[in-house]
């Protein structure tokens, strides 16, 4: 979630999502003046580099123009194979309080040659609306689109606001930090492959640069010209892959970022210490003097308390704020029929008893402060969207907020300001992210804690009973802990008590035999931070085990490996990338039908791989088996190299479950 303070930071995190228009207007497409389509490109029936390609960009220009304030593309998209005819719906996004969108030309060209200007009409569809900001596209569909068919289109993007003045006229400012901003960014690969890509930045005459290349081809070409201006040129880049478990395409994705410097040696480190420093003063406003807090903080401590309880006692109390931002979005009147004031500082606050985005962060550090402890705020690009890399000098990778405090030489990392977030865990994409401390004396780059997996449990119970058609019913109960309860109860803010449930039986549904139903019966713990969530279901799963002559075979893996995690794929373009590591736990009581028997069981199994472990194991108690069967995954992200590990991990728990119990039927063996 985007909060508070950082939210002027994150136009560049907002994810792309395509949907319906509210409310578009058709908007007239002017006519190109663009030449011929070369008979060798009419001619092409493949990508030589990339067989089997849906289609290739045979020519992708970007040129960025900050004199201009303006950025002009163009894209020239050769149609090889029926699924590449997607490619004639065009959209292009932009940010509608800064940027206008200008000059949209587009053309089709058929494989004989014939070519036919677009004239249709253009809409614009919000897609994005929050507060005051809005994101929208522009959106045309190119007719006439066939396989062998050429299309090209090209806008002009003109942004409302201007390069700050410092870096245009650096010599009239005292400048004693180190600044940074961003002067164009191109994200060269795209969904299919690129033939020839040309790139170029008209900067601010006698501007200095810093571009920072991600996983840029080695032939590509970078120069700078005399005049300062930047160009680049790349030829077969291939199309982006996309993969399940993959680490955040903002740092997979080949592309280029060229920003302004002014006071900055060849260490971006001084970048972000110097961004610290900056930010300090107007955090440290809001936090305010400890001694303002000082009442509160005797209120709720008391001196013999340890450092850890009284962090706990005041993480306790800042969660008791009403955090208006996970509530819905209000309008301007219904903030006003509320009387809802703005918090000037950690006493409104707790004056007021709510917060905005990350104000509980800050009051958290206010009393913190107050009851002697060393609290600092740290800025964090979260992991759900992105890497924080320090080479890339945009403070819009910092979208999330996190409390430091020191006991004695150790960090503590905590967020209070994410509502039903457990003491002593961060939300998962908040653990292992980089950012930095803010504090004028003491910042520093920064990283979070990895997560653990004994953070993320999750438990299923289950009493269960086998008939004599092989039939498998009774109930399950199944207990999230940590990590795995704060995630379903952040999802389930915006849900209503009809969508929980489908969410939850679902998810079961998927780790049982197809056709098995899971009926939930009730939840426990939806807003209570501190306590597992627990759900309770009552299952059926039809032919669970099969007759062969006189016996019963039923595997003894009942909960299997959700579909989502095939890993079929014999070999691997990116890391394997999960949100983190996890434990799984089951204990199950399987009643057996009347008159039968247990002939054999599988044997006990388990498979240590690294940081992976599968346990399995059935046991006889009466007429009843005891099922059991642990997962550990330790490790949130794989190199490719360790890709066929992982997968023949996988292989071996899919095996392991499939194991056969064999039951005989007395009552069929005693007429023999």
């Amino acid at each position: 979630m985007i909060k508070g303070f950082t939210a002027q930071r994150v136009l560049a995190v907002l994810a792309f999502v395509t949907s319906a228009a509210f409310g578009g207007h058709p908007i007239l497409a002017q006519a190109p003046a663009w030449p011929p389509i070369p008979p060798e490109e009419l001619a092409l029936k493949d990508d030589s580099h990339n067989p089997g390609s849906p289609a290739i960009i045979l020519e992708y220009e970007v040129h960025t123009d900050n004199t201009k304030s303006s950025e002009s593309v163009y894209k020239r998209i050769k149609i090889f194979r029926e699924e590449g005819k997607k490619f004639a719906d065009v959209e292009i996004p932009y940010i509608e309080k800064s940027t206008r969108v200008e000059e949209i030309q587009a053309r089709v060209t058929s494989a004989s040659g014939k070519a036919e200007n677009f004239s249709g009409a253009i809409y614009d569809k919000e897609i994005v609306k929050l507060r005051k900001f809005r994101y929208n596209i522009k959106a045309f569909t190119l007719p006439n689109v066939e396989i062998g068919s050429v299309i090209e289109y090209s806008y002009r993007l003109h942004w409302h606001s201007d390069i700050p003045d410092v870096f245009k006229n650096p010599s009239q400012y005292l400048i004693r930090e180190s600044i940074a901003y961003p002067a164009a960014d191109w994200e060269i690969q795209q969904d299919i492959p690129v033939r020839h890509g040309h790139f170029s930045l008209h900067p601010f005459k006698a501007a200095r640069t810093v571009t920072y290349m991600q996983n840029l081809p080695k032939d590509a070409v970078n120069r700078t010209l005399p005049d300062g201006s930047v160009e680049l040129e790349v030829n077969f880049v291939s199309g982006f892959q996309k993969e399940d478990y993959s680490p955040p395409e903002e740092n997979l994705k080949i592309r280029v970022d060229v920003y302004y410097i002014l006071n900055l040696n060849s260490d971006p480190t001084f970048y972000w210490l110097s961004l610290a420093h900056y930010e300090a003063d107007s955090y440290n406003k809001f936090i305010g003097n400890p001694k303002d807090l000082h009442n509160e903080a005797e209120r709720i401590l008391s001196p013999s308390d340890a450092p850890e309880t009284k962090l706990r006692k005041i993480y306790t109390r800042v969660q008791q704020i009403r955090a208006l931002s996970y509530e819905p979005t209000r309008t301007e009147k219904e903030r006003k029929q509320e009387n809802l004031k703005e918090n000037k500082n950690s006493e409104d606050v707790l004056k007021h008893g709510y917060a905005f985005g990350n104000e509980i962060n800050l009051v958290f550090i206010a009393l913190a402060r107050a009851a002697g402890f060393q609290a600092y705020p740290v800025l964090l690009a979260s992991r759900n969207h992105a890497f924080f890399v320090k080479e890339r000098l945009d403070p819009n990778q910092l979208n999330s907020m996190v409390v430091e405090v020191l006991i004695g030489t150790t960090s503590k990392f905590l967020d209070p300001a994410t509502i039903y977030c457990p003491y002593g865990i961060l939300p998962w994409e908040e653990t292992y992210a980089g950012g930095i401390r803010i504090d004028a004396q003491n910042a520093k780059i920064q990283t979070t804690p990895a997560p653990q997996s004994n953070d993320a449990v999750v438990r299923r119970e289950a009493e269960l009973l086998l008939d004599p058609d092989g039939n498998l019913r009774g109930k399950l109960n199944v207990i999230y802990e940590g990590q795995e309860a704060l995630q379903r109860r952040l999802m389930a803010i915006d849900e209503d008590e009809t969508q929980r449930k489908k969410k939850l039986e679902e998810e079961v549904q998927q780790m049982l035999t197809q056709g098995a139903t899971a009926k939930l019966v009730s939840v426990e713990g939806w807003t209570e931070e501190e306590v597992p969530l627990r759900a309770h279901f009552e299952i059926q799963v039809p032919g669970y085990s099969s007759q062969v002559g006189q016996r019963l075979l039923m595997p003894i893996g009942i909960f299997h490996l959700g579909p989502q995690v095939s890993f079929a794929a014999t070999a691997r373009t990116h890391p394997v990338y999960f949100q983190y590591p996890w434990q799984s736990y089951e204990d199950v009581e399987l009643s057996l039908p009347p008159g039968s028997q247990v002939e054999a069981l599988p044997p006990r199994t388990r498979v240590p791989a690294g940081e992976t472990l599968y346990e399995s194991s059935a046991e006889q108690k009466e007429n009843a088996l005891r099922i059991q069967r642990t997962l550990k995954m330790a490790v949130f992200y794989l190199q490719q190299n360790y890709y066929p590990t992982l997968r023949r991990f996988y292989e071996q728990v899919r095996t392991g479950d499939e194991q056969q119990t064999v039951l005989k039927s007395l009552a069929v063996s005693g007429k023999k």
